[in-house]
């Protein structure tokens, strides 16, 4: 049996700031899109901070291969921003991700909250669903932003398992 369901951390080269743009952004959600399509994961929850990418994914039950997803993801946005940006030698990403295995439903609970709070984490909003690039919305649209309750202290004791 394989599957499973794991965090990842992509960081950019050097900490540049590449998802501040937003054409860069949609580039990156197209190559997630893109590689989704070609090898199956459910994509549970993604948050898209200016210099890091938060991913949490589901594989097939008969798949095992993350790193080959995530190779793809990184290859296919690198590729097309070097044709959006016209400079073939553009290094977008660190050599290496950081992956976390999900152990149970609080270990998942955890990832998905950090995830979602990232943004205001690194000051870039006031509330979880203050940014755009995040699935927070996508789970709770229209909900008052104080009502999602998350704690922070387990948050900040949980970095260490979030490869930032």
């Amino acid at each position: 049996m394989y599957g499973g369901t794991f965090f990842f951390t992509l960081v950019t080269k050097n900490g540049e700031k590449i998802f501040i743009d937003q054409t860069n952004v949609v580039v990156l959600m197209n190559a997630i899109n893109t590689v989704k399509a070609r090898k199956p994961f459910a994509l549970i929850a993604y948050c898209i901070i200016p210099d890091h990418v938060h991913l949490l994914l589901t594989l097939p039950e008969d798949q095992n291969s993350f790193s080959q997803r995530i190779r793809d993801i990184k290859r296919v946005t690198t590729l097309a921003l070097r044709k959006v940006k016209n400079n073939p030698k553009l290094m977008l990403w660190q050599k290496r991700f950081w992956e976390h295995t999900i152990r149970d439903q609080r270990d998942m609970q955890n990832c998905f909250n950090y995830i979602h709070y990232n943004p205001v984490k690194h000051g870039y909003s006031e509330f979880m669903d203050g940014w755009k690039w995040s699935s927070f919305s996508d789970y709770f649209n229209g909900l008052n932003p104080n009502e999602y309750e998350v704690d922070t202290q387990i948050l900040e004791e949980y970095q260490k398992y979030c490869g930032e």
